[in-house]
């Protein structure tokens, strides 16, 4: 799509958003739902970053040690489901979900132990008697040939909360409702300086045209870091970390869970299609390129679900997804700005989280009521914390 002029009255939004991940789609949509006129700025084409990924696992953090954190993930998780029906109704686009469940094996008593605590967690930390959520642990199964039975001496674990969706689904339905909801979508504009004015905030694109709004969002993955250490001189904020993952044709049927096996996931997919990953790698050249890493992870996830033996594989892939230096997402005002606002650091719960980011952004960026309490380690002023402020 072209840029804008410099001269078009049209290039000023009251919220122009900077990455068009399921992060910023997600504020972006908020934002149009608030009233607010909002531009979404995307170096290539809409959510073909880290958020083109493949497996779309949406997965609570374990019942144990609760805190804020977790209560505020599960509680966005939970609320998902009314998501996916909302959009999917706006746009008649469907985005993959479903509440499947996740299945993890019990190898050890040491392990069966372990999920026989967080059974006992779960019944009050996620709301069972409310929700109907729960997580048992059940006995040595092969689930009609989906899991390795003999990975499970111990039985399995299962929980009937964990969900998935199609990441890409998501993002195109997403990209639909910013349009239909009368956003504006620049893609393969790259955005190659911020201007905090003060009042109001400019972007210069790599064609030399410039774009204003009344608050600039900051949500372009892992290079928003890069973004933030320019504009306050701070370093170390945050990395890239490459994934890799597979797709593949099993041709299995509707209903099954996921597989967790300690490193690698199994995800079933609609039309008998199923997801496998994901690697972490901090350190990295190139990152589109997939290699053995990929294979391991086949390799892992053929012994663990016996289903795969023979499927086809459709697809590599390879992204890089943001991790903040204190791995929670990052999310608030630059301090001392009132026109540039952060939303990065999805890293592997982007896709669970965005929609409830989204919804404490928007109460800040438009000035509403405050609904949802962001958790501290969220703030922006919690990862700034400690480090020595440059130039602002």
């Amino acid at each position: 799509m072209p840029s804008a002029l410099n001269t078009s009255s049209a290039s000023h939004s009251d919220c122009l958003i900077v990455g068009g991940g399921v992060f910023g789609l997600s504020i972006a949509r908020a934002c149009l739902g608030a009233g607010m006129s909002v531009t979404l700025v995307d170096k290539q084409e809409i959510g073909q970053g880290a958020s083109y990924g493949l497996l779309g696992a949406l997965l609570p953090h374990m019942s144990e040690r609760w805190n804020e954190k977790k209560e505020f993930q599960f509680n966005a998780l939970k609320n998902l489901s009314d998501v996916k029906v909302e959009l999917e109704e706006e746009v008649g686009l469907s985005i993959g979900y479903d509440r499947c469940g996740r299945v993890v094996p019990l190898g050890t008593a040491n392990l069966r132990e372990r999920h026989e605590v967080r059974s006992k967690e779960a019944e009050t930390l996620w709301h069972g008697a409310e929700t109907g959520y729960y997580h048992k642990v059940m006995p040595q199964d092969d689930l009609g040939g989906w899991l390795n039975a003999d990975l499970c001496s111990e039985g399995y674990a299962f929980d009937n909360f964990s969900a998935r969706a199609n990441p890409r689904a998501y993002c195109e339905a997403a990209k639909a409702s910013v349009i239909k909801r009368g956003g504006r979508v620049l893609e393969n504009a790259e955005v190659i300086d911020i201007k905090d004015l003060g009042e109001g905030a400019e972007i210069v694109l790599g064609n030399g045209d410039w774009l204003s709004a009344g608050i600039v969002v900051l949500s372009a993955g892992y290079k928003s870091f890069a973004m933030i250490e320019a504009l306050t001189g701070m370093t170390e904020l945050g990395q890239g970390v490459k994934g890799q993952a597979l797709i593949a044709h099993v041709g299995q049927k509707p209903g099954l869970p996921i597989l967790y096996d300690r490193t690698v996931y199994v995800v079933p997919h609609d039309d008998g299609v199923c997801a496998i990953g994901s690697t972490t790698e901090e350190v990295w050249e190139d990152e589109h390129s997939t290699d053995e890493r990929c294979d391991e992870i086949w390799a892992k996830a053929l012994n663990l679900c016996p289903m795969l033996e023979g499927a086809e594989v459709l697809q590599r892939w390879a992204g890089i997804r943001p991790k903040a230096e204190k791995r929670d997402p990052m999310v608030g005002f630059l301090p001392g700005s009132s026109s540039i606002y952060i939303a990065t650091g999805g890293f592997k719960i982007g896709f669970g989280l965005a929609h409830a980011i989204a919804q404490v952004s928007v109460e800040r960026l438009a000035k509403l009521q405050p609904t949802l309490k962001l958790p501290e380690s969220f703030e922006m002023a919690y990862h700034l914390d400690g480090k020595a402020w440059g130039k602002h």
